[in-house]
């Protein structure tokens, strides 16, 4: 397999999926956490650990199951563009996986039979692809650096 192409090995993309779900699942703990002196009285709150657990469960599945395969088609699909320039790669990059993410929407909403949050879920799945194609450039960056020295 040649160094360009190394990111495409499936230990890559499990990687890059998984620091994805735990990056996303700790933003979300953060964000939805109160902490103990601003909680109203007589009102149940969830620690930030059950948060964290369970929202790195949600994100490993839609990573694993959805972001992960359509991105190897993606990829397959960015192959053919090998004359453009380095930013212009990666511009059509971002625009591939902004779209993977939108169409990971749809699909994630036609499985859970659930439109009326389609919005939310349709940003939160883009957001999820996009971070996860910053990831698969920041291991593939660091793996042919590291294959380089050897």
């Amino acid at each position: 397999m040649t160094k360009t192409h190394r990111i495409n090995r499936p230990r890559g993309k499990i990687l890059a999926a998984v620091l994805t779900a735990v990056l996303i699942s700790l933003a979300m703990g953060i964000y939805h956490y109160v902490p103990i002196d601003e909680r109203l009285e007589n009102t149940y709150y969830y620690s930030f650990w059950y948060k964290f657990a369970v929202g790195l469960l949600i994100n490993l599945a839609i990573l694993l199951f959805l972001i992960t395969p359509l991105s190897i088609l993606v990829d397959g699909l960015l192959l053919y563009r090998k004359k453009d320039n380095t930013y212009m790669r990666l511009l059509v990059a971002i625009a591939a996986y902004g779209l993977l993410g939108f169409i990971g929407g749809i699909i994630y909403s036609i499985f859970i039979l659930n439109f009326t949050t389609f919005s939310a879920q349709t940003i939160h799945i883009v957001v999820c692809s996009l971070v996860f194609l910053t990831f698969q450039l920041v291991l593939n960056r660091s793996f042919l650096h590291s294959s380089s020295h050897r």
